[in-house]
Formats: structure tokens, C-alpha cells, sequence
């Protein structure tokens, strides 16, 4: 089955260079949400800091992974010096609002509605997805 669903998969991936970006995009995005959550955890069980404190850690230490996973992997971008700079910091504006956009989701969730803080996480960390993809893709990487 796996060697059937793979190469069609590719395939598909191929054509559409858009979903095959958004694919690496979101696997990179695992791997981030892997290590944030468990920062999160840690900070939070093991240090006992605040977790809305320990999430924007582990948001930040997730964010520094990403851009440089996306920019050599997923985007395959080759700028450097100057040019470099200049997307490290759109990147880094498109994770600040995300952050923030992350921070109010953890801490409605939690708060307002009753869930535990993990969950919480797990539901804002999906929301932002789409949002740092979006500005990732058309705005720090922009293709000229």
C-alpha cells in the first residue's frame, strides 16, 4: 500500500509546487510543534513557570527552528548577507503576530472556556499555521 500511496502522492506533489511547499511547510511545522510542546511542558511541570509565560518560549525556540528549516528546506532559498537579514526579520514580524495571535488563543481557551492548557495549545498552534504559512510564503520568501 505505502509503496502505491507514496510515488502518487509525489506525483501529485510535483504538479502542484504550491501543495508540495505547504506539505514541507507543515512537516517542518511538526517538528517545531514537537520541540515547542515540549519546552511547554518542561517549563511549565518541571520549572513551574506560568504557561502562558513557558508558551511564548517555546513559540520563540519553535520560531528560530523554523526559519531556518523553511528557508534552506522548504522554500529552498538561497539569500545571504543583507538579503538574508531582511527576511529573518519579516519572519520573525510574521511569528510575533502569530505569537500574539497564539497567546490570546492559549490563554482564551484556558480561561474562558475551560480547557487545559494543552489543548488549548494544540487548537491556537493549528489556527496559526495558516496564518504563518500565508505570510511565509507571499511575503518573507517571496519569490521576485
Amino acid at each position: 500500500m505505502a509503496s502505491f500511496f507514496f510515488p502518487a502522492l509525489r506525483r501529485y506533489a510535483d504538479r502542484f509546487p504550491f501543495y508540495k511547499r505547504f506539505i514541507k511547510f507543515c512537516v517542518v511545522g511538526g517538528m517545531a510543534a514537537i520541540i515547542s510542546f515540549v519546552v511547554l511542558f518542561i517549563a511549565t511541570e518541571c520549572l513551574k513557570i506560568w504557561y502562558v509565560a513557558s508558551a511564548i518560549l517555546s513559540f520563540v525556540v519553535s520560531a528560530g527552528f523554523n526559519f531556518c528549516i523553511n528557508k534552506a528546506w522548504t522554500f529552498r532559498n538561497k539569500a545571504a548577507g543583507a538579503a538574508a537579514y531582511g527576511q529573518l526579520v519579516k519572519f520573525f514580524a510574521v511569528y510575533i503576530a502569530g505569537l500574539v495571535i497564539n497567546t490570546l488563543l492559549i490563554y482564551s481557551l484556558t480561561e474562558f472556556v475551560g480547557f487545559d492548557y494543552r489543548w488549548s495549545w494544540f487548537f491556537a498552534t493549528g489556527a496559526v499555521t495558516f496564518w504563518n504559512f500565508g505570510f511565509t510564503q507571499f511575503w518573507t520568501f517571496r519569490e521576485r
